[in-house]
């Protein structure tokens, strides 16, 4: 028989209101919210029914300080320095992971910072974090090596090279690539420009820039085209702008442009325009990307797309089946891209 009455929610239920309540000792409760073994089952009954009457939600940040578990995961974007998170960092990225967290009790650090392995080791140890999604996944990066080597639970939005055992979620770049020129070689294009990663984040194997041009040099192959490209730093408009002018500077005959970023293909329509070239008619534009945003240009923006929430919910729901489930294989899902016509393309003239 569970004992007193429940207290208004508002005044704050504490771990002794329901040691009181179930007539057990608080240190009791404690090993029960812990999942302790040794305790009787009535006990952990009677217990978990005061919980439920007195409407009692355990504290973490006092759990995770009795070695609990920190009910917190961390989603890792590291960047060069913090002025460039609004460029190259998709918001519902962000909102993805922390709806998917939200909904199964977790609290969601977004963290940007270059982490040291030190730092990120101590992350784990000191019961801050109890897993992690990271982004911006090298081919062999250093971060997927410490974490499998010291069994921390992770889950990859990219992959690196070698997956073995490892849960991941990534966007199919090469896929996305040979398909979209492939689209506008149908449309009668020959002459492509191509605004890709930058130049840094190829060489230092970032997964997205490395399969990018592999896709790249796959589709001038299949289809016998002339390569016209430029490596663009990534940020902002400006970097489609400056790209786009090269391009042209090169090649004034380009009837087409494609480019991996939504950003960047604004900018490209915008230089396209500042040379007297008419979007679609005399040059189409298509991008790779996120289409969040392909609605928002003038004309709107034909892409291959994927959801950048869609992906970082479905990751961070793979990391708590993971946490819940230690035991459970690896997950590796390769998400194809969906191509949306929109007004920026049409066939060549």
């Amino acid at each position: 028989m569970i004992k007193g009455k429940p207290k208004n929610l508002k005044q704050g239920v504490t771990i002794a209101d329901v040691a009181k309540a179930a007539g057990v000792s608080v240190p009791t409760v404690s090993r029960i919210l812990n999942n302790k073994e040794y305790v009787a089952e009535e006990t952990r009954d009677r217990v978990n029914q005061a919980i439920k009457q007195l409407g009692y939600v355990p504290h973490f940040q006092a759990r995770q300080l009795r070695g609990g578990a920190s009910q917190t995961l961390a989603l890792h974007y590291p960047v060069e320095s913090p002025h460039l998170v609004r460029g190259v960092v998709e918001t519902p990225y962000i909102t993805g992971a922390a709806a998917a967290a939200g909904e199964h009790d977790y609290f969601l650090n977004f963290l940007v910072s270059q982490l040291t392995p030190d730092t990120l080791l101590n992350m784990f140890r000191s019961n801050q974090i109890d897993g992690m999604m990271l982004l911006q996944v090298r081919l062999d990066d250093w971060r997927v090596d410490l974490l499998r080597e010291n069994e921390h639970p992770f889950v990859m939005i990219g992959r690196c090279a070698d997956l073995q055992g490892l849960t991941f979620i990534d966007l199919d770049f090469e896929s996305a690539i040979i398909s979209a020129f492939s689209h506008l070689v149908e449309l009668g294009h020959r002459e492509i420009g191509f605004l890709t990663y930058p130049e840094s984040w190829r060489n230092s194997k970032l997964g997205p820039a490395v399969r990018s041009f592999e896709g790249y040099e796959h589709a001038l192959h299949q289809h016998k085209l002339h390569p016209h490209y430029r490596e663009v730093a990534f940020s902002s408009v400006e970097d489609g702008i400056s790209g786009t002018h090269e391009l042209l500077d090169e090649n004034p005959q380009l009837t087409a442009i494609v480019t991996c970023n939504h950003m960047v293909a604004a900018g490209s329509m915008k230089a396209l325009a500042q040379r007297g070239y008419r979007v679609p008619e005399d040059c189409s534009v298509l991008a790779i990307g996120f289409g969040e945003f392909a609605n928002g240009t003038t004309p709107s923006l034909t892409a291959f797309e994927w959801s950048s929430y869609e992906v970082s919910y479905r990751a961070t729901l793979m990391m708590t089946e993971k946490l819940n489930e230690p035991l459970l294989p690896a997950q590796q899902i390769l998400v194809k891209p969906k191509l949306i016509v929109r007004e920026s393309t049409q066939a060549a003239t």
